[in-house]
């Protein structure tokens, strides 16, 4: 059954509600999750570096809660509620075994965070507080260039990634 388009509308504009008005709980919870981590790191850091992904779940989460209502009653009886990270929509679905196999690369991704976090969060503050200026101006610096480094090394990672896959397929 479809929902009204209004509230369908209205609920679209917050990432996850609209699945979640939809009766697909899961998928609006796992939406709504995302967004809050990657917000939550946005505000924390207090670097622009996540607003890019923020955007991305909140236009995939808007699109999707249309998606959701113009399914057919046949098409909605076979789409299944279930976590984002479980399903398959992304063309590929979390396995367990490539969580293990990449644990070190999110492990160092985290570090590289934490890392981030501490310069400059606490270590800036603290040197600028004892008037330690080198150390000040350090952590100044480090702080930031550490997201662009960041990024550019993702971006490599990913782009190798793809141009490694794509020539075990042909």
């Amino acid at each position: 059954m479809k929902k009204n388009l209004f509230f369908t509308l209205v609920f679209s504009f917050i990432p996850g509600a609209g699945q979640m008005y939809q009766e697909y709980m899961k998928r609006g919870l796992s939406l709504m999750s995302i967004f809050a981590i990657f917000l939550m790191l946005t505000a924390m850091i207090g670097s622009p570096i996540f607003i890019i992904p923020t955007l991305i779940v909140c236009a995939y989460s808007f699109f999707d809660t249309y998606h959701i209502r113009n399914l057919s009653d046949e098409k909605r009886a076979e789409f299944k509620d279930e976590y984002i990270w479980n399903s398959n929509d992304f063309g590929i679905a979390i396995d367990k075994s490539k969580i293990s196999k990449h644990r070190k690369i999110l492990g160092y991704i985290l570090i590289g965070i934490g890392i981030y976090i501490l310069l400059d969060s606490v270590l800036f503050r603290i040197a600028w507080q004892l008037d330690i200026l080198w150390l000040s101006e350090l952590c100044s610096i480090l702080s930031r260039y550490i997201p662009t480094i960041f990024a550019s090394i993702i971006a490599v990672f990913i782009g190798l990634k793809l141009v490694s896959t794509n020539k075990k397929e042909d």
